[in-house]
């Protein structure tokens, strides 16, 4: 059986590239052969997964034409927040599936923010057809219900379903930041310029926040850029105005879970990073730019803190950070939760390839 996989795939995004490694995981579980719609679409000859430009409306639509089913997701694609060309460049290739009668699955979504009423209809209209829907967190299952999508259920990331990483607990303080400012994108992802545009202020904050929370636990600082460069343009800018000891590292995404593993706690921005923390069993401080960190802490009970992206809160952050250490007990049975809930990913998947199979 053939499938397409229709996401953000190819990027720098450690995150996004997780979560396509734990799909390509299920999906060669089960026989499948995969193609990938690509930012990237050049591998290598041992890749197990062939790939075709995302900018290549041709190889697209033959891709999608051949295949048994057409697999969206995972990840967080349905937001106007980055820009408005997101949703749209996104959902067309749910479009062209619908045009091409291949049957679709929508798979461990995230939905939202959808700041504009164009944006909720786009979403609205794309998911009308789809065989299955699961969305990663409660939140996004509300939004999609609430502007009319049905047949959507509670899963949880992907990545979740990934092997737990067999790393000993290092000495560090591991911290995965990442540039952000609340307004709302303009130009696609791919054409801005590479430059933080973090808020001095706020910058300091991290730093001050970095260097009590290495005090109060006597531990040096990693700052683990998960997406080069871009995340490691803030943490140079940290770093710089840190007094403890702190080491910058980027490393390859194959590698970032067992990174973020080798910590004692971790400060996470990005959503995955938090994901990595709880694969791991090790506690965390979340700084909440964005609402999916906050199911994600909640999630974790008392062996997470969630911190707002405010000067208030992030003059919390290493008392937060200190005090989360002290809670990492209850971590193993959170995983063991989660992976329950990404379990549903698995039912979705197999409903659209039993689709696909009676179509044949």
């Amino acid at each position: 059986m053939r499938v397409t996989v229709a996401a953000w795939i190819g990027s720098a995004n450690a995150g996004d590239e997780l979560i396509f490694a734990a799909l390509r995981r299920k999906l060669l579980a089960r026989g499948t052969h995969v193609t990938a719609i690509s930012t990237r679409p050049t591998v290598s000859p041992d890749d197990d997964v062939a790939r075709v430009s995302h900018a290549s409306l041709y190889a697209m639509t033959r891709a999608v034409r051949s295949s048994d089913a057409l697999i969206f997701g995972g990840g967080g694609v349905l937001q106007d927040q980055t820009s408005p060309f997101n949703l749209p460049y996104h959902l067309s290739r749910m479009a062209l599936a619908a045009a091409v009668g291949t049957p679709r699955a929508v798979i461990g979504i995230g939905a939202g923010p959808l700041h504009t009423a164009l944006g909720r209809e786009q979403v609205r209209l794309a998911l009308r057809g789809p065989v299955a829907i699961s969305a990663r967190d409660q939140r996004s299952v509300d939004l999609l219900r609430t502007i009319g999508v049905g047949n959507v259920r509670l899963a949880a990331d992907l990545a979740l379903s990934l092997p737990v990483p067999q790393v000993a607990a290092e000495d560090t303080i591991c911290a995965c930041l990442r540039p952000w400012r609340a307004a709302r994108g303009r130009l696609p992802v791919g054409m801005r310029p590479r430059a933080d545009a973090t808020a001095e202020d706020m910058v300091a904050r991290l730093a001050r926040g970095l260097d009590e929370a290495a005090g109060r636990l006597g531990l040096p600082v990693r700052l683990v850029a998960m997406q080069p460069g871009f995340d490691d343009l803030l943490h140079e800018r940290v770093a710089d105005r840190m007094v403890a000891p702190a080491t910058l590292l980027s490393p390859p995404t194959e590698d970032v879970i067992a990174v973020i593993a080798a910590s004692r706690v971790v400060v996470a921005m990005r959503y995955h990073a938090a994901i990595a923390a709880v694969l791991a069993g090790r506690p965390a401080t979340l700084i909440g730019y964005d609402p999916k960190l906050a199911d994600l802490a909640d999630a974790m009970g008392p062996a997470a803190k969630l911190l707002a992206w405010s000067s208030g809160d992030l003059d919390r952050l290493g008392a937060a950070t200190a005090h989360v250490t002290d809670h990492a007990g209850g971590l193993p049975a959170v995983l063991g939760g989660l992976r329950e809930r990404e379990r549903v990913n698995d039912s979705v998947l197999d409903d659209v390839l039993a689709t696909a199979q009676a179509r044949a």
